[in-house]
């Protein structure tokens, strides 16, 4: 079943916009809006505009821009369903869905399968103060952990045995589907038995953004069995690759600057009851580029911190290169080294905070990273090495956004290999490039401006007297036109932010999106005239095609009124 789309329509309409954002962010008013200072790039001066009667907001400054439901995606990182199902809790609705014979998953079942991970995440912090779990606390005592920071993180520890799960939540099919579509149950195909997947390991739930149980990450405590850490499968509700453990205690945090990267579980934890609390670990894998997304949207500042042996290095240097393509401008990324043998949970615990601070304080810059990287593998001292040296870095800086920072990268390349770079035409900096001349600016169409000033002022529609006129014209945009006046027309209440709902996922959301954040010059006093000015423009366009249609036939095949209606038009 789907969400309705008559239910997302009214939630829309009874959400409010300014309420939503003045929840999260401090709203100052300024005029007919209110003002902020964007939280999705850094900035001194509120740029950061939401409008109450459009229920749009939009930011001068980097163009981020929508409606309820964007926002919440946006900000609080919800996907569109997560997004909805917020907005109707805040509201007190009940979600509506379409009723459908399509054979396609239910939203609704994600429900039961969040209940059944909390529920086993219940189960097993029960274990871990069990006299069988003896092992499993002492292994979190001699880490340093207190019980409450092991009760703040949820960890757990699952019993040994193959069928314990089984056992607590019983053995009814449907419930059995879900343990195996969460991963907790484990099915052998060729003796066709199910077990549980994780036998005598330290339990760490895994939390989406919204706080929500979705996998775990186990620890053996016998040594000998592989893996050591063993993580829940890819499932309808975890992608290991897009999340980030951590994320969710440190994404609600407020005024956070900067992000510390470390490689497990542990690291967090440990940091964490140091009172350093804004660290997060990838899942077992490198970082992505879905995780350096996410993070960026949140601060413009990262530091990776890593082992101070070869495998840190080589995390580094992955994680450096999953950097480059969507390293934005002001985006600051240092990396901190450990000594040899130590990681954040081992060091902060044996040398303190203050220790541990210092040696972020002493992060590499990324710049200096890369280039002292590459330049231990060549020999500057000859023009051989230079040369290796360029030709090493060159796949790297191009890989960088166009920008301030690829220019500076290109000029410290030069200095470090004394050489005059030639820099592939299609990787050029954006200051280099042609600018047009400031005249040649064109004029919006006709059709630009009716539509554009409709999304953003719905209640123009009552200036059109025949909707049904305007079927016929000929010009591109006629269609969105018309579906927009019929779709005000029948919701009269609509706002510009539910116009951008209404075309989400459709072949015009882009336009929609692009017009509702159009910079018009037209003054607030005269919007009314020029809409109607338009339209009528357009209807001119509409008669003009249809004398030129008449013109094209033979003269006796025309009535009188349509002679007389081509004379005119030829006179």
């Amino acid at each position: 079943m789907r969400i309705a789309r008559s239910f997302i329509d009214d939630l829309i309409n009874r959400s409010d916009l300014v309420e939503l954002i003045g929840s999260y962010l401090k709203l100052r008013k300024a005029g007919q809006n209110y003002a902020a200072c964007c939280p999705f790039h850094q900035e001194k001066t509120p740029s950061f505009s939401v409008s109450p009667q459009k229920q749009f907001y939009y930011c001068f400054g980097c163009g981020a821009h929508g409606n309820v439901i964007g926002f919440l995606m946006d900000y609080a990182h919800l996907s569109y369903v997560e997004a909805v199902q917020e907005l109707a809790s805040r509201m007190g609705m009940e979600i509506v869905y379409e009723q459908t014979t399509m054979p396609t998953e239910s939203y609704q079942s994600y429900d039961e399968l969040y209940d059944i991970m909390q529920q086993a995440t219940d189960y097993f912090q029960q274990q871990l103060r069990q006299p069988q779990a003896m092992q499993a606390v002492n292994y979190l005592k001699q880490r340093g952990l207190t019980g409450q920071i092991a009760k703040q993180f949820q960890i757990g520890y699952a019993l040994e045995g193959w069928n314990n799960l089984e056992q607590v939540f019983g053995q009814s099919l449907e419930i059995r589907q879900n343990l195996l579509k969460v991963g907790l149950l484990k099915k052998d195909e060729e003796k066709q038995s199910i077990y549980d997947r994780f036998r005598d390991r330290v339990m760490f739930p895994i939390h989406d953004q919204r706080g929500r149980v979705i996998g775990f990450g186990a620890r053996a405590l016998n040594n000998e069995m592989k893996p050591k850490y063993l993580n829940t499968p890819e499932t309808p509700i975890f992608h290991k690759s897009q999340l980030l453990y951590g994320w969710h205690e440190v994404n609600r945090q407020r005024g956070l600057q900067q992000i510390i990267v470390v490689e497990g579980y542990m690291d967090v934890i440990g940091l964490t009851q140091h009172g350093i609390d804004n660290a997060v670990a990838t899942l077992g894998t490198a970082i992505t580029k879905e995780h350096l997304g996410l993070i960026f949207r949140r601060v413009a500042k990262i530091i990776f911190c890593f082992d101070g042996d070869t495998a840190g290095s080589k995390a580094a240097w992955r994680a450096l290169e999953n950097t480059l393509p969507i390293l934005k401008e002001g985006a600051q990324v240092s990396f901190a080294f450990l000594p040899e043998g130590e990681d954040p949970d081992s060091f902060v615990r044996q040398q303190g905070i203050t220790a541990f601070n210092e040696y972020l304080q002493q992060a590499i810059p990324l710049s200096d990273f890369l280039l002292g990287t590459l330049t231990k593998q060549a020999d500057l001292s000859n023009i051989d090495g230079k040369a290796r040296l360029v030709e090493l870095a060159k796949p790297l800086l191009n890989q960088l956004p166009l920008g301030t920072y690829q220019d500076l990268m290109w000029q410290k390349l030069e200095q470090i290999t004394e050489a005059k770079l030639q820099q592939p035409m299609n990787h050029l900096p954006q200051t280099l490039s042609v600018k047009k001349p400031v005249n040649s600016k064109q004029a919006p169409s006709p059709m630009r401006v009716a539509v554009g000033l409709l999304i953003q002022n719905p209640k123009l529609v009552h200036k059109v007297d025949d909707i049904k006129a305007l079927h016929q014209l000929p010009q591109k945009g006629a269609t969105l036109l018309v579906n927009l006046l019929e779709f005000i027309q029948h919701h009269p209440h609509v706002t510009t932010g539910s116009l951008v709902e209404y075309f989400r996922d459709t072949e015009d959301e882009k336009t929609v999106q692009k017009l509702a954040i159009w910079q018009h010059d037209i003054p607030e006093i005269g919007l009314e005239d020029r809409f109607i000015a338009t339209i009528n423009v357009l209807c001119k366009e509409i008669k003009k095609q249809k004398i030129q249609q008449l013109s094209m036939k033979p003269s006796s095949s025309l009535s009188e009124i349509e002679k007389a209606t081509v004379n005119r038009r030829l006179l």
